[in-house]
């Protein structure tokens, strides 16, 4: 299971998905957590369709806040269950 998280250190919204973020590493150590700082990786961040900061990717769901614990795993377990052998 991985997330990927687009955050920026200018980005005012990103400091409480920053501690969402470690919480879930504290709670969950099993799940990759990919941060991504869009101003060093600019190419990447269009390439990969971010318009907003924070993104939070997990499986198919993108959030544009800091979800709820609850709603991210269960946006993971979805995935999990939609592709068993990842």
């Amino acid at each position: 299971m991985k997330i990927t998280y687009y955050k920026s250190l200018v980005c005012p919204r990103c400091l409480s998905t920053n501690r969402l973020v470690a919480r879930l590493r504290a709670e969950h150590p099993e799940i990759e957590i990919e941060e991504i700082e869009v101003l060093a990786h600019l190419p990447q961040t269009v390439r990969d369709g971010v318009l907003m900061l924070p993104t939070l990717i997990a499986g198919a769901r993108r959030f544009h806040h800091a979800p709820r614990l609850e709603e991210l795993l269960a946006a993971l377990e979805t995935e999990q269950l939609s592709n068993p052998a990842e």
